[in-house]
């Protein structure tokens, strides 16, 4: 087994801090410079030149099939685990870095190199990965690189990632299962006051969905959620709307009622149609995202390398800590293979929390803030700490796995 001091040096005292003003710049950079969805092509460039400049890595561009997609591998000394980081960096419209990726890539950059760099020092057998997963925010980057099998492929052992948040530190991930759905109504067009029976409202169809909607959430579990806006709804005051058209987001627990939940939801919008007599054109983006498979073994080794670090995971009910919250494509990858992503909290620069969490404006000034990025750093040496006792702690990999092949959901909605 690996010297655990030696591990601690390396990890908490020397590596990840000598290398603080390069994954500083990198980290400014991206939050600087926000890009959307499979459109981070400097994020992407930022990444793959840093890291072929690194000893011992070895660079596939492009995976996947997707052009802001990459892979960088280390093989260390023979056969062994194969853990794995994803860093992501796309952005939100209009709102920047307000999820925080540019940390997620920080904290999963930093890990993967001390790792790597433990690897290096001990003579460990094993492989590290670091994922460059684009497209996070609603356009499932981690699902199509599932679909075409990059993850499979490159026989990962376990996937680790992080999150910032306003909350306290914990070692489990707050995400639902979700989905999202575009309705659209066509009616018919006729004169509000001349001759109205002569149209079919598609307005009125949405509405009635709507409130057929809102007249479920009686009924929901408190864990639900049905979110979303409407796109049109006719343009002239004394014609009768022929077009409506609305995306719903469906939140869950777990795919398993997620399911359950699409199922009602599907029947609200067809109430809207059979009502109205408006055809009904009712479609679900291919990329829904699952729940995240939360993982004891991964959070006790988080728990206690975090703790070693100076931080303080409190001993908070682990059934209120894994609540859902909002939802991520690495709940797809926790469904197919072990995986964590402990959750941080990050602050201003004057030190104080943010009131309003991600995907909100005050979130994305915090993200850029010097404490966010040193809490990254911070976040880095824990996720490289649980990758090193996967790669030295006998049986303790194939604790992990036991334990995910019992907490995975039973429904597979799609691959």
């Amino acid at each position: 087994m690996v010297r655990l001091k030696e591990c601690h040096k390396s990890i908490h005292r020397y590596y990840v801090d000598s290398l603080d003003k390069e994954l500083w710049s990198i980290n400014k950079n991206i939050h600087d410079n926000p890009e959307l969805g499979y459109k981070e092509f400097k994020a992407h460039k930022l990444f793959t030149s840093f890291m072929k400049k690194q000893k011992g890595w070895n660079v596939t561009d492009t995976v996947g099939g997707i052009e802001t997609a990459f892979m960088a591998v280390f093989d260390g000394s023979g056969d062994g685990p194969v853990v794995s980081f994803n860093a992501e960096y796309d952005a939100l419209e209009g709102l920047g870095h307000a999820c925080g990726h540019n940390l997620i890539a920080t904290a999963s950059l930093g890990g993967a190199l001390a790792t790597a760099e433990i690897m290096r020092k001990e003579k460990l057998g094993g492989k590290v990965i670091l994922f460059g997963t684009p497209a996070e925010e609603s356009l499932g980057g981690k699902v199509k690189m599932l679909e075409a099998g990059v993850f499979k492929d490159a026989k990962i052992d376990i996937s680790l990632i992080s999150h910032p948040s306003n909350g306290p530190d914990t070692p489990y991930m707050l995400a639902q299962s979700t989905d999202r759905v575009d309705v659209e109504y066509t009616g018919r067009e006729a004169h509000a006051a001349a001759g109205p029976w002569e149209g079919i409202n598609a307005q009125d169809a949405l509405l009635l969905a709507n409130s057929a909607l809102s007249y479920m959430r009686q009924q929901m579990r408190t864990t639900d959620r049905v979110h979303g806006i409407i796109h049109s709804a006719g343009t002239r005051i004394n014609v009768i709307p022929a077009d409506a058209s609305g995306s719903y987001q469906l939140r869950a627990a777990n795919e398993e009622q997620l399911e359950e939940l699409s199922d009602r939801v599907y029947n609200c919008f067809k109430a809207g149609a059979l009502g109205t007599g408006a055809k009904m054109n009712y479609t679900t983006r291919p990329y829904g995202y699952a729940n995240m498979n939360s993982n004891d073994g991964f959070a006790a080794s988080y728990t206690r390398w975090f703790e070693e670090l100076g931080g303080d995971l409190p001993d908070a009910d682990v059934d209120k800590m894994r609540e859902p919250g909002g939802s991520t494509d690495q709940g797809n990858i926790s469904q197919d293979f072990p995986a964590i992503s402990p959750m941080f909290q990050i602050t201003y620069a004057n030190g104080t929390v943010p009131k309003s969490g991600p995907h909100t404006a005050p979130f994305e000034v915090a993200a850029g803030s010097k404490p966010a990025f040193e809490k990254a750093l911070m976040v880095a040496k824990g996720l490289a700490g649980v990758a090193v006792d996967v790669l030295t702690v006998d049986g303790l990999l194939d604790e992990i796995k036991d334990e995910f092949k019992r907490t995975r959901s039973s429904a597979r909605r799609r691959r």
